[in-house]
């Protein structure tokens, strides 16, 4: 078998708090988008957002992160104070400099214009700090606030000067270098959530929860004035601020769910950018790259919005928290992350919508496909939920289960639906829609797979190394045999070809059983470093993919049992795989809890 290649990746959406600054920053040459995301640095193509690579080195969830000047090197901080300066521009991504610098999270980083001193801000004891890139020396002193420090600028070119913005309702000016305090500026009466510098640095905003918008000379840090054109502002607290590239406009982002455009010359609005009504539609960042208006919502969308019609371009949308369930039908990829999102993408373009209506509003523990629904359950509210596959409207078709579900499996040649859960000790079978009958058992039922042919179902058992094997006999099931497995049971396939079937387990291995043999298990050395979370064939039956807890997905090939298995390491990198799906012969898709989706050619 040869090796593998990455095919794409669908990035993760920015991880918002409500009403919190979310900073979008881009490189010198507007081209790239970067942002954090769970354990992961975010780097993404303005133009093409599918190119994108993820830099995962962190031991702790970042929080910030910024390109120097030159595009040469990027400045990442974490939840923990630690920044890491790392190379851009090789796919290594070699650390530079590693420092803890804060107390406490990084809210935000910005480089000096010469590319040689970073300034981080956020929270803790210190919660403001400037350092030389390369050694982490001291080069000043950025202090003064007296509480947690929202956002740092700096201006673009010499007499250096630095601005921090804060909960203290203050913002503090520096000259530099060395950094010194000059003096503080207090117009604002509510936290200061963002400050940004003019390209040109003739001016600097500033942006509070005051919902008022200041200029100051980026000279000496006096006030030019406030941006409001009567009742034309924000009607909610303003969280973020970004110049266009001219230094001429300024765009800012609102809890009021709002964009606004405005010119500075004659301090009048130019145009508004409504996001909707609901509260997800809160504008929490914004940025104004080259030719891009961007800004992010409460929900993690990133918009892409056209100035002049007020209307989004594009928008990108996706997960924001760990992906649990994963299916594919006709180059479409349908995925559902732990708050209970279910997201449909074109598995080629990456673009992708949102199911809407009265969906789940928790965890759906698992999702399949019969014909044009697409089912999914949940067992906070025992809630059984029949989506269309084209229209993606939930709530139509809604049915409360007797017990609580954790796994289903169905069969599209009968209908046949097959659900089980670990505490209800119970299978629960339905056809047509309706449940027909169910069959009590004396274990802990886990995984559920159907034959092709719809007539064999076989369970798991969630506490004991067994598998069930039943025959469909008109609506209920007959046991016919238990197979003695290595380990528990995790996730079971049968192959299309009806020949295999395929059980993860607990202690690491998958297991492959001969069905036309007795289901005697087939020796192997397929063998993962950690618990076996999900497996599954290709359509021709020639390919197994399992998925693990130690972020590798793991290819076999049937014709090889004794072959060691193509190894994707960190397919998901400080990630769990939750699961794998194949699109076609070639192609297998995957999930993990780094809230990503990514497909690779074997």
């Amino acid at each position: 078998m040869s090796n593998y290649e990455n095919v794409s990746i669908f990035a993760p959406l920015p991880v918002t708090s409500r009403a919190t600054v979310f900073h979008l920053r881009t490189d010198p040459k507007h081209e790239k988008l970067i942002y954090c995301s769970g354990m992961a640095v975010v780097v993404r193509d303005l133009q093409n957002p599918t190119q994108c690579y993820m830099y995962n080195e962190h031991s702790k969830n970042p929080t910030a992160a910024v390109f120097s000047p030159s595009g040469y090197y990027c400045c990442s901080g974490d939840s923990y104070g630690k920044v890491r300066v790392w190379d851009t521009t090789q796919e290594t991504h070699i650390l530079k400099y590693e420092g803890n610098m804060l107390g406490g999270p990084i809210r935000d980083i910005e480089w000096s214009a010469d590319s040689k001193r970073i300034l981080v801000v956020g929270e803790g004891k210190k919660s403001s700090h400037c350092f030389m890139w390369d050694s982490g020396t001291s080069c000043g002193n950025i202090s003064g606030h007296n509480g947690a420090v929202n956002a740092v600028a700096h201006s673009p070119e010499r007499p250096y000067r630095a601005v921090t913005a804060g909960e203290d309702y203050s913002l503090q000016f520096f000259n530099g270098v060395p950094y010194k305090h000059n003096r503080s500026l207090k117009d604002h009466t509510n936290f200061v959530n963002c400050v940004r510098y003019s390209p040109k640095g003739g001016t600097f905003a500033s942006v509070g929860s005051d919902k008022k918008i200041f200029v100051y000379d980026g000279k000496t840090g006096d006030m030019v004035g406030e941006l409001k054109d009567g009742e034309a502002g924000h009607s909610g607290g303003i969280l973020s601020v970004s110049y266009s590239p001219d230094g001429d406009k300024i765009m800012t982002a609102s809890a009021d769910k709002t964009v606004k455009f405005w010119d500075l010359e004659a301090q009048k609005l130019i145009s508004t950018y409504n996001a909707g009504n609901d509260l997800s539609n809160q504008q929490l960042g914004c940025l104004w790259a080259g030719q891009f208006t961007l800004s992010v919502s409460l929900s993690g969308s990133i918009s892409y919005i056209d100035m002049n019609s007020n209307q989004c371009s594009r928008i990108l949308n996706g997960h924001q928290k760990s992906i649990e369930t994963l299916v594919v039908k006709d180059d479409k990829i349908i995925t559902s992350s732990y708050d209970g999102r279910i997201t449909k993408w074109d598995a080629e373009s990456g673009d992708a919508t949102y199911f809407t209506g009265n969906g789940h509003k928790s965890k759906i523990e698992d999702c399949r496909i019969l014909n044009d629904d697409v089912i999914t359950v949940d067992n906070a509210e025992n809630k059984l939920l029949r989506t269309s596959f084209t229209s993606g409207e939930m709530g139509g078709n809604c049915t409360s289960l007797p017990c609580a579900v954790n796994y289903f499996n169905v069969n599209e040649s009968t209908g046949l639906e097959v659900y089980s859960g670990k505490e209800c000790q119970e299978i629960l079978i339905f056809k047509n829609k309706t449940q027909v009958g169910s069959v009590k058992t004396k274990y802990q039922p886990s995984g559920v797979a159907i034959s092709p042919s719809g007539t064999v179902v076989a369970v798991g058992d969630e506490r004991n190394p067994a598998i069930y094997i039943y025959d469909v006999e008109g609506d209920t099931l007959v046991q016919r045999q238990v197979i003695q497995a290595s380990k528990c049971p995790t996730e079971m396939a049968f192959s299309p070809d009806g020949a295999w079937l395929a059980s993860g387990s607990d202690n690491r291995d998958l297991q492959l059983f001969d069905v036309n043999n007795s289901y005697k298990r087939v020796s192997t050395a397929w063998s993962a470093s950690s618990r076996v979370t999900t497996c599954d064939f290709n359509p021709s039956s020639s390919l197994v993919g399992f998925g693990s807890l130690d972020s590798t997905v793991y290819v076999c090939d049937i014709a090889k049992p004794m072959d060691l298995p193509i190894k994707i390491l960190r397919a998901h990198p400080q990630a769990p795989i939750s699961k794998v799906r194949w699109r076609n012969d070639n192609i297998i898709v995957s999930t993990g809890n780094d809230f990503q989706v990514r497909q690779f050619k074997v």
